[in-house]
């Protein structure tokens, strides 16, 4: 779902009476208070947990030629070269990462490392380096990767058993290799993710191959990128495919600043190498978090609100999931139950089913049902959104996040903000502005009828009493009434 700024219509709802108690009420809000305290954002450009290793393995294809790859992992100590492997935090998910064209696998390896400090094993091919790169065959080859990956994890005399998670395994590569990891995730049912950097169009037609793609794809690219520029590679690629996809462009990124150096040929642009790799490790690390470990906390940074505060990117994003209406108000009487039903769309091209959650609130939100059946394309469930208001004096409003995460891949999430508003005046029926022991007399008479209270009152509003919010003035009244007269 693409969020856009500006103006957006607001909705505004009657909210039925639901009367529930207070002490339970307040003991769920101050649950959900206590759950949300010491909540920090992780720095993602920054080292992992691990130290990171790296060696030369060998990977043998079907046809019995080798080639080699650079296998990235969690380490012991130091970490480095041929450095003990940590087995303690897996077992841990892959990527396969293809090398740009005529680039040794060196020049990524900051990034291959990085990846490697927050738990990942990154396995990069040697092949195709030449000057006549097959893209077919190099695509093939980091699916071989992948391949002897599994290997590794099912035998019991390698390094690597059961440290593998072979159910989470992501594609990565720069250019060519970003090109071929395309190719490898349009014909390899394994893959999980897909997160390359400044992608180039291939032969094989990589923009043709997006549309096998069925997985979250993340095309990471460079605004001032000169070698593959984004409007005749990442662009194209990113219409072509189905969502859920994203196109990040890096404010003044350019191709050679996805390498750890440069080479002969290389562009320039209006960052450093060294911000734009920060950059990079970013969104890599919380795509592949979400999508590789199914961690919820980047849901935000990776389609929520976060994202669009970003000053160092601009995302193009379909995540093929609408929930409306978009930012909704509805009325929440102090001491009452609020509620509102919301629509959530498959607007993708795959059957999902959606798990639906609330965050940010200061009030107790319910979301019901928690879970929709499965939606073929187009299809549409509503759900409801209720509010637990606690009795009282409170703030005038509290907004919550109602997300709708797709069960299909676990990590795309469509999303629409919820404005829960108490009503003005409710309990000030003297229109002094406080709720005091100064309105009895004039809510009593409002009791007695509209009529009553209008000449007695001519510039208040008679549903001032209205105060459990049920759209009339009765003897239901007087107990939230009381209630806020008691705060």
């Amino acid at each position: 779902m693409q969020r856009f700024s500006g103006h957006r219509a607001r909705h505004r709802l009657a909210s039925p009476p639901c009367p529930h108690g207070i002490a339970t009420a307040m003991a769920t809000l101050a649950a959900l208070l206590a759950g949300n305290v010491g909540a920090t954002a992780q720095d993602l450009s920054q080292p992992g947990p691990f130290a990171g290793g790296w060696r030369t393995v060998t990977v043998t294809r079907p046809n019995s030629t080798t080639f080699n790859a650079r296998l990235h992992y969690p380490a012991t100590g130091a970490g480095g070269q041929n450095a003990a492997f940590d087995p303690t935090g897996g077992p841990y998910p892959a990527i396969s990462f293809g090398h740009g064209f005529l680039q040794p696998v060196t020049q990524y390896q900051s990034t291959c490392q990085h990846l490697a400090t927050h738990g990942y094993f990154v396995i990069a091919s040697e092949s195709e380096g030449g000057l006549f790169p097959s893209h077919a065959n190099f695509a093939a080859d980091l699916r071989h990767c992948l391949t002897w990956l599994e290997q590794q994890n099912a035998n019991p005399a390698s390094l690597y058993f059961q440290a593998i998670e072979t159910q989470a395994f992501g594609l990565s590569g720069h250019s060519m290799g970003g090109g071929a990891s395309i190719l490898a995730a349009a014909a390899d049912p394994r893959v999980r993710v897909v997160a390359n950097l400044a992608a180039a169009e291939t032969n094989p037609s990589a923009i043709a191959a997006m549309a096998n793609v069925s997985v979250p794809v993340v095309l990471i690219s460079g605004t001032q990128d000169s070698i593959t520029p984004i409007s005749t590679n990442t662009q194209p690629m990113y219409s072509a495919g189905a969502a859920p996809k994203q196109l990040p462009a890096i404010l003044g990124g350019f191709h050679c600043g996805f390498t750890d150096g440069s080479f002969i040929g290389c562009d320039s642009g209006g960052i450093s190498r060294s911000q734009q790799l920060a950059i990079t490790r970013r969104l890599l690390t919380q795509s592949f978090d979400l999508y590789l470990k199914g961690d919820p906390t980047h849901w935000r940074s990776v389609w929520g609100p976060e994202r669009d505060l970003a000053t160092d990117v601009t995302t193009s994003a379909a995540s093929g999931i609408l929930v409306g209406p978009l930012d909704l108000t509805i009325a929440a009487c102090p001491g009452s139950v609020a509620t509102a039903p919301l629509t959530v769309t498959n607007t993708g091209s795959f059957s999902t089913s959606y798990s639906l959650s609330a965050e940010d609130s200061s009030w107790p939100v319910t979301i019901t049902p928690a879970q929709t059946a499965t939606l073929p394309p187009g299809a549409s469930a509503t759900f409801a959104v209720s509010i637990d208001t606690p009795p009282g004096v409170l703030a005038a409003q509290t907004t919550a996040l109602v997300s709708a995460r797709s069960d299909r891949d676990g990590g795309t999430r469509g999303w629409t903000r919820v404005t829960f508003q108490r009503p003005a005046g409710r309990g000030d029926l003297n229109c002094d502005g406080v709720v005091s022991f100064d309105d009895i007399d004039a809510f009593v008479i409002a009791l007695s009828g509209e009529a009553a209270y209008a000449a007695a009152y001519p510039d208040c509003q008679w549903l001032r009493a209205d105060c459990d919010c049920d759209g009339a003035v009765t003897f239901d009244d007087i107990d939230p009434f009381v209630r806020q007269i008691g705060q």
